[in-house]
C-alpha cells in the first residue's frame, strides 16, 4: 500500500514536468546534438583538446539543454509552487515532507541529468570516440555543482524573477572571473591557481590537452565541488523540510 501510494505521488510529479512532448523532443535532441562531438574531435585534429572543447558547458548542446531543463524544473515547476504555497497541497496524497523532496529532487534534477549521461554514453559508444570519463566527471560534478546552487537559491528567495537573476549571476561570476582568474594564474603560476578550479576546470583542462602536461590540482576543485554541494544539498533538504508551504 505504502509503495503504490509513493509511486502514485512519483508519477504525479514526474508527469507535472514531463508532459509530452518534453521527453520526445529532448532525449533525441540530446542524442543528435551529440555530433558536436565529433566535429570538435576532427577539428582539433584528433586530440583530446578538440574533446576538452567538446564537453565545455554552453558549446554543447546537450550538457546546455540539460541544465535548462532541470533549471526549469527547479525555479518554475517546483519553485512555482513554493511561491504560491501550494507545494503539498496540489499532490492531495498524504506524504512525507522529506520524501517528497527526495522525489521532487529526482525528477527535477536527476532525471535531466541521467537523460544526458544515457544520451552522451549511447553516442560515445556508437561513434567509438575515445572521450576520457574524466570529462564526464567533471560535468557530473558541476551539473550537481550548480543545480544545488539554484534549488538553495529557489527555497531562500519565493520570487521567480529574482530566483532566476540571482542564480544566474552567481553562476555567471563563478563560472567568467573563475575561467579568468584561471588563466592568469596559469600564466603567473599564482599558489592560488588550485582555487579557480572550484569554479571553472576547463581552463585547465585545455591547458592540459595543449601543453600535454598534468594538472595535479585539478582533483581540488573536484574534490571540493562535491564537498560543496552536498553542504548545498544537505541545507536545500532542512529549509525545504521546515518551510512553511
Amino acid at each position: 500500500m505504502m509503495r503504490s501510494r509513493s509511486f502514485q505521488i512519483f508519477r504525479v510529479i514526474f508527469k507535472e514536468r514531463y508532459r509530452q512532448p518534453t521527453l520526445e523532443l529532448v532525449i533525441p535532441t540530446m542524442l543528435v546534438s551529440n555530433i558536436f562531438i565529433t566535429a570538435f574531435y576532427a577539428r582539433g585534429l584528433f586530440n583530446t583538446y578538440g574533446l576538452v572543447l567538446a564537453f565545455i558547458p554552453l558549446i554543447s548542446v546537450s550538457e546546455t539543454l540539460a541544465f535548462a531543463l532541470a533549471l526549469r524544473n527547479i525555479i518554475f515547476v517546483t519553485g512555482d509552487h513554493i511561491y504560491r504555497g501550494s507545494i503539498i497541497s496540489f499532490i492531495m496524497i498524504p506524504i512525507k515532507r522529506i520524501s517528497l523532496f527526495f522525489f521532487t529532487y529526482f525528477c527535477d534534477i536527476v532525471l535531466p541529468y541521467l537523460f544526458w549521461l544515457f544520451t552522451t554514453e549511447l553516442y560515445i559508444l556508437l561513434s567509438g570516440i575515445p572521450v576520457p570519463q574524466y570529462l564526464i566527471l567533471v560535468y557530473t560534478v558541476g551539473y550537481f555543482f550548480t543545480e544545488n546552487i539554484i534549488l538553495l537559491t529557489a527555497l531562500s528567495f519565493k520570487s521567480g524573477g529574482i530566483v532566476t537573476l540571482l542564480s544566474g549571476t552567481i553562476l555567471g561570476i563563478l563560472f567568467i572571473f573563475g575561467g579568468i582568474a584561471g588563466y592568469y594564474g596559469i600564466m603567473t603560476n599564482s599558489p592560488l591557481t588550485p582555487i579557480a578550479t572550484i569554479s571553472n576546470p576547463y581552463v585547465f583542462l585545455i591547458y592540459e590537452a595543449i601543453t600535454q602536461k598534468q594538472v595535479t590540482y585539478l582533483n581540488v576543485g573536484i574534490y571540493s565541488e562535491v564537498i560543496i554541494s552536498l553542504i548545498l544539498f544537505f541545507v536545500s533538504l532542512q529549509k525545504f523540510r521546515i518551510m512553511e508551504v
